[in-house]
């Protein structure tokens, strides 16, 4: 289960049983999903103008705006100094960030997703900044 977000099919199950009063570990047993799963499930994606009625298909809208709203803490901004300095020199020269993302995994024992350095290079881009025009995007 670790690692695995809710589809819109078990969203909508979850709708059709607490319409039904089902209480959350039984969904959660009926799923074979972890009762703190449901819980959490009702608790970021029930909609407050729902009137604490939850809707399979607000839900799954509000957990998508979530999963692809980056972090105000990003985690490139997390790094030490000089490694910010060498992705900013690598992406400079042109390297992809996949490339970027094994060289600090080899140089450093670091790991940094290449979707974290795609954000990066795209928040970048928006702020006005040089790099999405000198970095390699493949």
């Amino acid at each position: 289960m670790q690692g695995k977000h809710l589809t819109q099919k078990e969203r909508f199950y979850i709708e059709k049983r607490r319409g039904e009063g089902v209480n959350q570990a039984t969904i959660a047993r009926e799923l074979a999903l972890p009762r703190s799963t449901i819980s959490r499930e009702l608790r970021r994606n029930t909609d407050p103008t729902f009137n604490g009625v939850y809707c399979c298909r607000r839900a799954d809208t509000l957990a998508r705006e979530r999963r692809h709203k980056p972090l105000p803490n990003n985690a490139f901004y997390q790094l030490e100094p000089h490694i910010q300095n060498f992705i900013r020199q690598a992406l400079s020269t042109h390297s992809s960030p996949e490339i970027i993302s094994g060289r600090l995994h080899l140089e450093f024992g670091i790991s940094v997703s290449k979707n974290t350095l795609y954000r990066y290079i795209l928040q970048e881009r928006q702020a006005g900044g040089e790099l999405y025009s000198q970095a390699t995007l493949f």
